[in-house]
């Protein structure tokens, strides 16, 4: 017998108790230094002014808090607790915006913030200027002019401090910031607000920026101009060198050299920052941020890690795939390639969840996370596995924002059922590509002829519209709700993107960029009408879905091609993804490669700035198919007529017996190429379904199954011709 088994009992359940104790506080240990740090984040949105005008107030920034908000909890798993919202949602004084509120909180982070932590600092709101106060060589502002943030209690100009009462300076920011990186934390700021001198707006958008001279006067402006100018001389400065000085569209100056912050502006200098109903087709849409909202998006639907410089990349693409031509987001920072809030495991098991209410069934996500109307989600059991077969469908009834309202549907053979489990995890199968018709609205300048008006809006009515074999078009009242205006004045007509145009290029009525027009009013202008907004659906259409897969990244073998544009540019600016200009007569190259292990067929398609569709890639007899790792250019020279945007849309599919050729979807020909002799190869895939569902308006199909969006890929590259 053991000497052991004589050993008292209440000894040995001391040693067992030592012992767990011992493996309690190394595994204690371990767990702590494996466990990733946790973020800190400081939202501030500014709504009402306490000292401005009504009519100057907005609407946007706190409903952009909640969603920044919900955003860090939910996807990078910032703890709520750790996360301080500045906003008037509450009525309470202490988490009101206001000057001292918020400089409580930057002086909290700076005292707070532990080393690699990733601090989230969120500024929505009004922009605007003052005159520098601190002209100095240390402190160089190029125009003269300090960059204001405006808290809710700001206070009209003080002519004789020669600043604006509690408004935050570029240069009071820069210190702040400066204390939190200090601590060795990871900073990102993100301003959705702008400091533009100009007042350009699209219809149904509200500028976030306080007009020169109305805060500030213009003759205390013009001063600081002359100073800047005298400055520049008396240093040598070619004031012209390089463009214009910087005017506004950073609220901020940061630290460019500071290794652990990075900053990514709504705009640039010379564009506005707007703010709208958002989303589009949402039954609880609201004022929101353009910019923080496609942020939003974009990480609620990504299911890879990307950098920030990735992030503001991927926004511009969203806005391309939008038709929007501005705002331009910016960034800056040295660290703009560091993985974005400090995220080191990005889960792709799906976050979706079915939930029994009262109303019946939801689940907590909505259109800002992909999901649509008539989209299909399987079930499976809760704590199980994705390789679990699904107990049951439902299909999506109503989207909004965050979450959807669904009922069991009848799926794949399996019979609708009720018996359902709450908190059942959900995977979308089917995504709804939605309402793909062109909104559009009727708009008239003062002087047009009311017959006219009314001509046109009865051969916009949809039996109108269905006699003229017109399907991708419908009729909206309010011009806030339209993608495109129908633009009536005294003796012509324009067709117009109700999106913010090119700042100083007039009112958006009259020529702003990629609109169409004018046309003189007349029986053929009427007839031409429908017919005109149909072709600019299909190619609005095709950046659409182009932009939305390029936003949303994937994971495993999906398809892919890799893009690169070769060109005689002149340079861009390092810290702006702004769209390559391009000029009159030059060479463009588009490289393209396949780094798949399996063929792809590829397709290159061109839509110009008068929604024309022209296939780059294949044209008559070329192989389209590329072998893995196979490489090629494809060449085209310039033709610049006028100022605009130009898209290109790459199309990938997974080749099998059949080579897939989407160039039938070129336009302006598209009745005679429809009939061409791939097209019905190629259209007869899912993706060709869904093609020409948004193209032709010829196909019931109005999504795509998982394996068919799996086995595809659409990308979007676009540039600015300049004549």
């Amino acid at each position: 017998m053991s000497h052991a088994m004589n050993v008292p009992c209440r000894i040995v359940v001391a040693l067992i108790l030592a012992t767990s104790l011992r493996m309690s506080l190394v595994t204690d240990a371990v767990l702590a230094a494996e466990k990733p740090i946790q973020g800190r984040a400081l939202l501030v949105g500014c709504t009402k002014y306490d000292h401005l005008e009504p009519s100057l107030h907005l609407q946007g920034p706190a409903n952009d808090v909640a969603l920044m908000r919900s955003l860090l909890i939910e996807r990078f798993a910032f703890p709520a607790e750790r996360i301080v919202s500045l906003t008037e949602l509450t009525g309470r004084a202490d988490v009101r915006p206001t000057r001292a509120n918020i400089e409580r909180e930057f002086q909290r982070l700076g005292r707070e913030a532990l080393p690699g932590e990733p601090i989230v600092i969120f500024l929505a709101g009004h922009g605007s200027q003052q005159p520098d106060q601190d002209p100095s060589p240390d402190d160089p502002e190029p125009d003269g002019r300090d960059e204001l943030f405006l808290p809710a209690d700001i206070q009209g100009w003080d002519g004789r401090a020669g600043r604006v009462p509690n408004a935050i300076v570029d240069d009071e920011l820069r210190a702040w910031l400066s204390a939190i990186e200090k601590r060795g934390s990871a900073v990102t700021v993100i301003v959705d607000a702008c400091c533009s001198g100009t007042m350009t707006r699209g219809v149904g958008e509200r500028v976030r920026q306080i007009p020169p001279g109305l805060l500030v006067p213009l003759d205390e402006l013009s001063k600081a101009d002359a100073r800047a100018i005298r400055t520049r001389s008396s240093a040598g400065t070619d004031a012209t060198r390089g463009g214009e000085a910087t005017r506004g569209g950073r609220p901020t100056e940061m630290m460019l050299d500071t290794p652990s912050v990075v900053a990514i502006y709504a705009s640039q200098s010379s564009e506005t920052t707007v703010e709208k109903l958002l989303p589009a087709d949402g039954k609880d849409r609201k004022p929101h941020g353009l910019l923080t909202y496609t942020i939003s998006q974009i990480l609620s639907r990504s299911t890879e890690p990307m950098t920030c410089r990735e992030l503001v990349q991927q926004v511009q693409t969203q806005y391309a795939g939008w038709g929007r031509s501005s705002p331009t987001p910016m960034i800056e920072g040295r660290d703009r390639d560091r993985e974005l809030f400090g995220l080191t495991v990005w889960p792709d098991r799906s976050r979706i969840i079915l939930s029994k209410t009262p109303r019946g069934w939801t689940i907590n996500a909505g259109i800002l996370h992909g999901v649509t109307q008539n989209s299909l989600l399987a079930i499976f059991p809760v704590g199980t596995s994705r390789t679990n077969e699904a107990v049951g469908h439902v299909r999506v009834q109503v989207a909004r924002t965050v979450d959807a309202d669904v009922v069991p549907c009848l799926t794949d053979g399996q019979p609708a059922t009720t018996a359902l489990p709450d908190s059942g995890r959900c995977e979308l199968v089917f995504v709804d590509a939605g309402d793909l018709r062109l909104r559009t609205a009727i708009t008239h300048e003062a002087t047009a002829d009311p017959a006219w008006l009314r001509r046109c809006q009865v051969a916009l009515q949809p039996e109108a519209l269905f006699k003229q074999h017109v399907r991708l078009v419908r009729l909206v009242e309010s011009a806030s709700e339209a993608d495109w205006l129908v633009r009536i004045g005294e003796r012509d007509v324009w067709l117009i993107p109700a999106v913010s145009g090119v700042p100083g290029e007039g009112d958006v009525s009259h020529s702003p960029l990629n609109s169409i027009g004018p046309k003189p009013l007349s029986d053929s202008m009427v007839e031409w009408l429908g017919p005109a907004l149909e072709r600019i659906a299909r190619a609005a259409n095709l950046k659409q879905l182009a932009a939305q897969e390029e936003t949303t990244s994937r994971q495993g073998n999906a398809v892919r091609i890799e893009l690169q544009i070769e060109h005689a540019l002149s340079s861009q600016p390092a810290d702006t993804p702004r769209h390559p200009t391009l000029r009159d007569g030059e060479k463009l190259t588009i490289r393209v490669k396949n780094p798949c292990s399996f063929p792809v067929d590829v397709t290159l398609l061109v839509i110009d700035r008068q929604s024309g569709i022209d296939a780059l890639f294949p044209q008559q007899g070329e192989i389209n198919r590329l072998q893995p790792g196979d490489s090629f250019p494809v060449s085209t020279r310039v033709v610049a007529e006028s100022r605009g945007l130009e898209h290109l849309v790459a199309i990938a599919v997974k080749a099998e017996r059949d080579v897939i050729d989407f160039s039938c979807l070129a336009q302006p020909n598209l009745n005679a190429l429809k009939t061409r002799g791939t097209t019905a190869t190629s259209l007869a895939s899912p993706l060709g379904q869904l093609l020409d569902h948004a193209v032709f308006a010829g196909s019931p199909t109005r999504g795509l199954k998982k394996p068919a969006i799996k086995a595809h890929s659409l990308q979007l590259l676009t540039w600015e011709i300049q004549p």
